[in-house]
């Protein structure tokens, strides 16, 4: 078995002697390098056993300290170029002006710390050997903190600050009312919701945005009803009928439940069990959809885990300028990969525009941004400041096909957000959820017919289970509704959350008597009629031939009456039953 020790001299091994002797020429006090490679390679792991490292540490700068520190105790380490240019801003000369043989003496003292760590692999690593010597000489950097900001005062122009905790109790009141009347309507193939359904729901929920003027975010005035769509579908309690998205009878047993248990229920199954790749939002980047594009993207579950973990560390109720937090999600170990192949996506046309070489902020910074706005806001577990999303300082015009465009995602507008009570409740940074309105009893009164009048309006969690059970009339009031009634109980539910609600706000000893007998009678009917399978109808010639065959021994067994000429079979039981009837003296036509 291979030492560390062992290791190290492979690896010095595989450079070259004139990639060995400015290395060790520039250890203080090494002195002359040794002619011959294997003495070369002797001399410098002797040098860096002994004292010689302690003394080549301290004479490093203070960045190329913060390089060997957070690649020894943060990346197992490698030098990982992406998080420390987003921590400092630039890199050290070793990375950042090496060229084969030319770099000043200077910069060899990081590449005595800093080695290939195969003769065709890439990167930069600190062996194991060393890494063992180094860390009683070098302290582990400082815990990475995402501190809270002030928003500027006032908020520039066409600047916006946008509260998503209350409001977001109120649009999962309208989508899972528009759930129980079947108004929610997706592709069966792709799950994603039509354009008239958008916007039929954006003109409910109060988008971010008010208008699609923008030819580069299409869309951009539907984010919260798609994100909406997209959260229910990955919901254990909703499922797709054919075309249609339909509470199940779980679903129908949760809307007793309070809201921020729903919300939260409804984020930890996104989390797993989201529909769509939230990347695939992001239009302008393409090739990821089809081919070597789409089977090179990275699971999805991995990306969303490292975001929320992230937004664990947020303050809560403080205010994150997007840019710092999107710094901290590299900076905290938190970073991720949308794609294992790059050159499979481009921008405009795939063979000038591939990105062979994009930044954090265009692949890894745009999904952050969909995922901030479209989910975890739309949900109510962040406030926004939002911006329009046309950049006056864009982060992409490097790239070729990308000098015109004015955004490059309909998400690009996010300027802060800040983690709300509700979403510290979601991520469980707290264990419990203080709402006073879910506690809040709001006086009311039962009158006949089955109308629930309240004294003043009720809470949103109030709302949310007499919609459950009643319509809105036109006297903006609510009348008990059959149809909601017997759906509950027929999925297996309960009147008793409903009664408990009635009986601790109205004062009244009895209800009505008719609104009793309305109870009464959907519980007892609830189940009054039983799926037994697919049967096949047949029909006779004749009442007098249907009623013989009905009533003939041999085929009595087999089938039922169905009216006057007409009987049931069970479809397996098809062939058994032609034999009866052949048996019974009567032929069967064959069908199609």
């Amino acid at each position: 078995m291979t030492t560390q020790s062992e290791a190290f001299v492979s690896i010095l091994n595989l450079l070259t002697v004139d990639e060995l002797k400015p290395r060790f020429k520039a250890c203080p006090g090494a002195g002359t390098a040794p002619a011959r490679k294997a003495e070369l390679v002797s001399a410098m792991q002797s040098w860096l056993s002994g004292s010689g490292l302690e003394l080549l540490w301290q004479s490093l700068p203070a960045l190329e300290q913060e390089a060997v520190r957070i690649s020894l105790y943060c990346n197992d380490g490698w030098f990982d170029e992406r998080r420390f240019n987003a921590e400092f801003g630039h890199l050290p000369a070793w990375f950042a002006e090496r060229h084969y043989y030319e770099a000043p003496a200077e910069h060899y003292k990081l590449g005595c710390f800093f080695y290939p760590p195969g003769r065709y692999l890439s990167g930069q690593r600190i062996p194991d050997w060393l890494q063992q010597r180094l860390k009683p000489l070098v302290s582990p950097p400082p815990a990475v903190i995402l501190p809270p900001q002030s928003l500027p005062d006032p908020l520039p122009g066409q600047v916006a600050r946008v509260t998503r905790e209350q409001a977001a109790a109120r649009e999962l009141r309208l989508m899972l009312t528009w759930l129980q009347e079947g108004r929610l309507r997706v592709s069966a193939t792709t799950g994603l919701p039509g354009k008239a359904l958008l916007k039929q729901l954006s003109k409910q929920l109060e988008e971010y945005y008010t208008s699609d003027s923008n030819e580069d975010a299409p869309g951009v005035e539907h984010i919260k009803a798609f994100g909406w769509i997209m959260i229910l579908q990955a919901s254990r309690w909703v499922e797709c009928c054919s075309d249609r998205l339909v509470l199940t009878p779980a679903g129908q047993q949760q809307l007793a439940t309070p809201l921020h248990l729903t919300i939260r229920a409804l984020w930890q199954d996104w989390l797993d069990h989201g529909r769509i790749d939230e990347f695939s939002r992001i239009d302008m980047i393409r090739g990821q959809k089809n081919g070597r594009g789409a089977s090179a993207l990275t699971p999805v579950a991995d990306r969303r885990y490292a975001i929320a973990a992230a937004l664990t560390e947020s303050p809560v109720a403080g205010w994150v300028s997007y840019p710092a937090f999107s710094r901290f999600v590299l900076m905290a170990g938190h970073e991720f990969e949308i794609t294992d192949d790059v050159s499979t996506l481009y921008i405009d046309e795939r063979h000038y525009g591939t990105l062979h070489y994009p930044q954090w902020e265009v692949l890894q910074g745009r999904y952050l941004r969909c995922l901030l706005l479209e989910y975890a806001a739309t949900l109510g577990l962040v406030d926004l400041v939002l911006a329009p999303p046309q950049q006056p300082e864009p982060d992409y015009e490097y790239m070729w096909g990308a000098e015109d465009v004015v955004c490059l995602s309909r998400y690009d507008g996010l300027l802060y957000f800040r983690l709300t009570g509700l979403g510290a409740f979601c991520l469980g940074l707290h264990g419990d959820y203080r709402d006073e309105s879910t506690h809040r009893q709001t006086p009311l009164a039962v009158h006949k017919g089955g109308k629930l009048v309240f004294s003043q309006p009720p809470t949103d969690a109030e709302l949310l289970l007499v919609e459950a059970h009643a319509r809105r009339d036109h006297d903006e009031n609510w009348c008990l509704c059959r149809e909601k009634l017997l759906t509950l109980l027929e999925s297996g539910g309960s009147l008793a959350a409903l009664r408990r609600f009635i009986t601790e706000r109205d004062p009244q000893p009895f209800l009505p008597h008719d609104v009793e007998r309305l109870f009464a009678e959907c519980e007892a009917n609830a189940q009054a009629v039983a799926p037994v399978g697919p049967m096949l109808l047949l029909h006779c010639r004749d009442a007098v031939t249907a009623a013989a065959i009905a009533g003939h021994s041999e085929t009595a067994g087999l089938c039922l009456a169905a009216g006057e000429n007409r009987l049931l079979i069970k479809p397996e039981r098809q062939a058994a039953f032609r034999l009866a009837l052949h048996r019974a003296g009567f032929g069967m036509v064959t069908g199609d």
